[in-house]
């Protein structure tokens, strides 16, 4: 990532909302001009409403780790959501290859180190790293689908037509690990319940309006075109005409398999697990 511009010293990693931007960050016109940018994102009003409320005495740092296709934006988004209902304030960041270096960029200092007050940290990331260390996350949440329809997400998307063993791989090694792990067909089947779960999961479950953060998260929406929203962190494209359908209230729709009959005999583990027929 293009370094940060600043009247002052400014980290390694952007504050668009604190007036701190990439070279040649297109923030101001409401997008950021880096697909994958690893910097902080923040809506300035919410920014500034967060300056306002007490840091938490004891800073978490989440990790919502879904593959690519699985739901893993909408737990994200979710949790984010969750922690600025309830008030506590939370830097949330997207991070394509974890480290721990990383992590102490972001705020997350490491254990034994004197304990300060701080925001919870929130990263999303997809494939597995063993270049952090486990114990540094309060809570490691992840989701999964039904393999089939990934491979549907990923052609209506224009990306790889199959999925390679990498995408398994990765998977089950979060899982290995993981505190909780949410179904995408449990998440659009019943989203209250599932955000009610995340909700009692975090510890947040007195101190938050699920019904309100829902109606939040089902009106996020992605941009037209470009880069992802470098706040949600939607692609353009990102949901399907049968999520907003339903997100409008119209009901499931009805959406055609994917192709590729081998999936269940390619990745056996993976359909065991979670019981897809």
């Amino acid at each position: 990532m293009a370094a940060c511009l600043s009247a002052s010293a400014a980290p390694s990693y952007c504050v668009p909302a604190d007036g701190v931007y990439c070279l040649g960050c297109a923030w101001r016109d409401g997008n950021c001009g880096d697909g994958e940018c690893k910097g902080l994102h923040a809506e300035p009003q919410t920014r500034s409403r967060q300056r306002s409320w007490p840091m938490p005495q004891v800073p978490k740092l989440i990790i919502t780790a879904g593959p690519e296709r699985s739901g893993s934006t909408w737990l994200f988004n979710a949790v984010r959501l969750l922690y600025e209902d309830a008030q506590e304030p939370l830097d949330a960041y997207w991070i394509t290859h974890l480290t721990d270096a990383a992590l102490d960029a972001r705020g997350c200092e490491r254990e034994g180190t004197p304990a300060q007050q701080r925001p919870h940290v929130l990263v999303k990331t997809h494939g597995w790293s063993d270049d952090w260390a486990r114990r540094r996350a309060s809570h490691v949440l992840l989701t999964h689908r039904d393999l089939r329809g990934v491979v549907a997400s990923y052609r209506r998307m224009g990306w790889a037509p199959d999925l390679k063993p990498a995408y398994i791989a990765d998977h089950l090694r979060w899982h290995a690990i993981a505190d909780r792990d949410v179904a995408l067909e449990d998440i659009m089947a019943a989203p209250q319940r599932e955000l009610d779960a995340l909700a009692a999961t975090l510890g947040l479950a007195e101190k938050v309006d699920t019904a309100a953060v829902l109606a939040r998260l089902q009106a996020l929406r992605a941009p037209a075109r470009g880069p992802p929203d470098p706040v949600n962190k939607l692609w353009p494209r990102h949901l399907s005409a049968a999520t907003l359908q339903r997100q409008a209230g119209g009901g499931p729709v009805a959406q055609a398999p994917a192709s590729g009959a081998d999936l269940k005999a390619r990745f056996p583990e993976y359909f065991s697990l979670y019981g897809y027929d």
